[in-house]
């Protein structure tokens, strides 16, 4: 039995047992070990895509280390093969049931006035290459900008879904995919992040006008975060704990400019530091709602990781 060092005190409270003195770290929502798939869906997935197919831009992501329960809680239990529908599935396939659910209510409501069209894709970055997961041979893919689409990436496969089976099916051949890479290339899944994008675009006849509006949920399992204390990491595990190590402190380097802005400072946000943020550019500032679901062990051995968890969770909620 190992000791804890964490603690919940309130549903929105987490106690770090620290020496002297222990810290108190207040988020939106803490979930316990008892809190339920379905409760943590609730808590971070209904309000950001009620704002999706409202037009805004919105990205989920787990964050932490190794093991902390990230693809757990994006996915949800992995050694069911590809079925998404139990009731252990996580908050992506959670995200596509609530998704056509609101769809077909907005249907439902205003008819022919109004007609969604979805499409979804399914990327890896690993070692700063960006990898189609729907395209096996795919190689690294390019990122591009242009004013029309914001930032893209060139040649990715979107694939229209209709139905939350539909991007069930998508999901499930990009998993596979991401595994299979993951055996046969020494693409360790915990070593590179996984990023699933729906694009809902719905149009609206008012008056004889087209309205098109269209909105991206990004649903992002990220690589563990722990900082590579071991030196005899060498070779391909170097090159791979470097290029998360960098492209983890792009995104916090871009939540600092982002928290700096919020307090009324102007400064540049280097969205371009790596692929990872440079990708997440449109989603995480603006107009963009960010949920960020940051995965601890409770364990005392993980001490160090957590608390650096937690304070990173604790700058990215000071952003406005």
């Amino acid at each position: 039995e190992q000791s804890m060092c964490l603690a919940v005190q309130a549903p929105n409270v987490i106690v770090m047992d620290c020496k002297p003195d222990p810290r108190r770290y207040t988020f939106d929502h803490v979930a316990d070990i008892n809190t339920t798939q379905e409760a943590v869906f609730g808590a971070v997935g209904k309000k950001i895509i009620e704002s999706c197919v409202g037009g805004y831009n919105g990205t989920i992501f787990a964050y932490g280390q190794t093991g902390s329960g990230k693809t757990f809680t994006m996915l949800g239990p992995l050694d069911d093969g590809d079925d998404f529908r139990h009731e252990l599935r996580g908050v992506i396939p959670r995200s596509f049931e609530y998704l056509f659910n609101l769809i077909s209510r907005e249907q439902e409501k205003r008819g022919d006035a109004v007609e969604f069209v979805t499409r979804c894709s399914f990327l890896e970055i690993y070692n700063e290459q960006i990898f189609d997961l729907l395209d096996t041979a795919s190689t690294g893919l390019h990122l591009r900008e242009n004013i029309k689409k914001g930032v893209f990436v060139d040649g990715l496969i979107e694939q229209n879904v209709t139905s939350a089976i539909e991007a069930h099916q998508v999901l499930s051949a990009g998993w596979v995919n991401r595994r299979v890479a993951s055996t046969s290339m020494n693409r360790e899944s915990s070593r590179s992040h996984a990023v699933f994008t729906l694009t809902i675009e719905s149009k609206e006849k008012k008056g004889g006008v087209m309205n098109i509006r269209c909105s991206q949920l990004n649903l992002v399992d990220l690589a563990g975060s722990e900082r590579q204390k071991d030196t005899h990491t060498a070779g391909v595990r170097l090159k791979e704990a470097g290029s998360i190590n960098k492209s983890l402190s792009a995104l916090g380097n871009v939540i600092m400019a982002l928290v700096d802005i919020a307090h009324g400072k102007t400064r540049h946000v280097p969205y371009r530091d790596s692929k990872l943020s440079f990708l997440l550019r449109d989603s995480l500032g603006g107009n963009a709602k960010t949920y960020i679901i940051a995965n601890v062990h409770p364990g005392s051995k993980c001490f160090g990781e957590t608390l650096s968890t937690l304070n990173f969770a604790r700058r990215a909620k000071m952003i406005k």
